[in-house]
């Protein structure tokens, strides 16, 4: 059998998929949840499977509805069936992650042909920001599955709509996705697809075909699906409408409350380094939507209101940015694959590659922790792969063939980190704080409390099994619906602290370094069992 050109295009990039996939997935020993996201969305789950109650999640014993409870659940399921463990944590992100990069494969590939879906997926997985997307065990990664999943499925139905064919069953899909987006991360699962797809609509004149979305079983299902747990979280804890909706939307958007600021450029200049390999692919694809060509046309309208929505927003996160990533894959496939894409795309991407070494390189830190942490040969592997994966999508004669090594070009690269991640302070310092604290609980002359003196890191109740006191602390631990007597078990004024402290009673304090000279002082002296990253661990005995 004679492969054709075509075949064997697809064959490569199928190949640098598997790669990406693979580098994703990947997970060498050691390789600790990061603080604090990963280990908070870790540590909800196991207190809800503790409790036996999944409709209020806790962080720490507290009740937490900053975030609806999806991500709970799937991890809950997980840890019951397959034990606590950072994988285990991550697995729901990763196994959704790789739904939406198989989706967009299809999706794609049905609008525009097998290769340029390819093209799509390699350009999603190659991007730093799709890696985490699929990696990390964060709600914004199923939000984002979710998030796509609802708009494809209502552009599947306006198109059907459009040449009069049954769409009852695509609408119900898009309700159904839309709900479980909803449960995911909030309101921004509905108002931002429908804000694109009515965009889309109006610029295209395909308003009347909005009416198999806006008559037809998608909000049905959606409500059945939502509203469950918003009465059983309402009846739980009175209260619970305002907070959520007003609380944790309305205010979250509209004002500072959430202390996470950010100028109205930063979620652009984090795209520019989170699509990285994609850049100039990008570009083009959104230079030819413009051109009004409708379907590429929706993936640009997607891309911008979601970049506008959240550049106006007064909390900015980094993770915001990842519902964009799908349409901006889809982009650069787009301009991969038209007429005239030849190698001066290609010689960008590989000065973007040479710059971001270099400027990788140029940072003292990353050079210090490179030596410090024993990480030179595997630093030096995944440039290598970088650099190799650039040359050789120069040498290629297609954009198949040089998407392909790009991608395996960055698969490298990411084998790399995942291997250097277990060895970095940044994933083993909150462990050996965990791991020091475990240890003096288990030494202890009696049944000592662990106690964090104004300060809290999730690793702690993750690695303790168990909450802990927080004395002089807040943060995100809200105590608005726990009971007097809980509330007075878990949070200490500092005056407590330090009367329990010269009581000789067992206590195991997690400290900030800045407050060791207090701890010295104290009666009795404290003896300091280990200080890594900010903070020490330290025992009364």
């Amino acid at each position: 059998m004679i492969l054709t050109a075509s075949g064997y295009r697809e064959r490569l990039l199928g190949a640098a998929l598997l790669a990406l996939l693979a580098a994703a997935w990947f997970e060498p020993p050691g390789s600790f949840l990061a603080e604090p996201d990963e280990a908070r969305y870790a540590e909800i789950p196991r207190e809800m499977l503790e409790a036996g109650d999944f409709v209020t999640p806790r962080l720490n014993g507290v009740p937490y509805f900053e975030k609806p409870p999806l991500l709970y659940w799937a991890n809950a399921a997980s840890f019951r069936f397959l034990g606590e463990s950072p994988w285990t944590a991550r697995l729901p992100t990763r196994l959704a992650g790789t739904a939406l990069v198989l989706l967009l494969v299809f999706v794609i590939g049905r609008l525009r042909g097998q290769g340029e879906g390819l093209l799509a997926g390699v350009f999603f997985l190659a991007a730093p920001f799709g890696l985490a997307c699929v990696r990390m065990n964060l709600t914004d990664g199923i939000l984002t599955f979710f998030f796509t999943a609802t708009l494809l499925a209502a552009l599947a139905t306006l198109q059907r709509a459009e040449a009069d064919r049954p769409t009852s069953a695509l609408a119900a899909s898009a309700g159904l996705f839309a709900a479980a987006g909803f449960l995911s991360k909030g309101l921004i699962a509905i108002v931002l697809p429908g804000g694109i797809v009515l965009l889309w609509a109006v610029v295209t004149r395909n308003v009347r075909n909005l009416r198999a979305l806006l008559i037809s079983p998608a909000a049905p299902v959606f409500v059945v699906i939502t509203l469950p747990w918003l009465i059983l979280a309402e009846r739980a804890h009175p209260g619970f409408f305002e907070f959520f909706f007003i609380h944790e939307h309305f205010q979250r958007f509209a004002t500072p409350a959430a202390s996470r600021p950010g100028p109205f450029y930063y979620f652009a200049g984090l795209f520019l380094v989170g699509f990285l390999p994609g850049l100039p692919f990008f570009f083009r694809g959104a230079r030819a939507a413009l051109r009004r060509d409708a379907a590429s046309l929706f993936f640009l309208l997607w891309f911008a209101v979601v970049l506008v929505f959240f550049s106006v927003s007064r909390s900015k996160l980094p993770a915001y940015l990842f519902p964009t990533l799908p349409a901006a894959a889809a982009l650069a496939a787009r301009g991969a694959a038209l007429p005239g894409s030849g190698r001066g795309l290609w010689r960008w991407h590989a000065a973007v590659v040479v710059c971001f070494l270099a400027a990788s390189a140029a940072i003292p830190d990353v050079r210090q922790s490179v030596r410090d942490s024993h990480l030179i040969a595997i630093a030096s592997f995944g440039a290598a792969a970088l650099l190799g994966g650039a040359a050789g999508a120069l040498k290629a004669r297609t954009s198949g063939g040089a998407a392909a090594a790009m991608g395996l070009g960055w698969a490298g690269l990411y084998l790399a980190l995942a291997l250097a991640w277990p060895k970095i302070p940044l994933a083993t310092d909150v462990a050996e704080l965990a791991g020091a604290a475990q240890a003096a609980v288990r030494s202890a002359p009696g049944n000592a409390r662990v106690v964090g003196y104004r300060s809290y890191l999730q690793g702690l109740p993750w690695r303790l099994a168990a909450p802990i006191t927080v004395a002089d602390y807040r943060g995100e631990l809200e105590d608005w619906w726990l009971p007097e007597e809980r509330r007075r078990e878990i949070f200490w004024p500092r005056r407590r602290f330090w009367q329990e402290w010269a009581t000789g009673r067992p206590l195991v304090a997690l400290l900030p370094l800045r407050d060791r000279n207090d701890f010295r002082e104290a009666q009795p002296p404290a003896r300091f069992l280990l200080c890594r990253w900010k903070y020490c661990v330290a025992t009364n005995w």
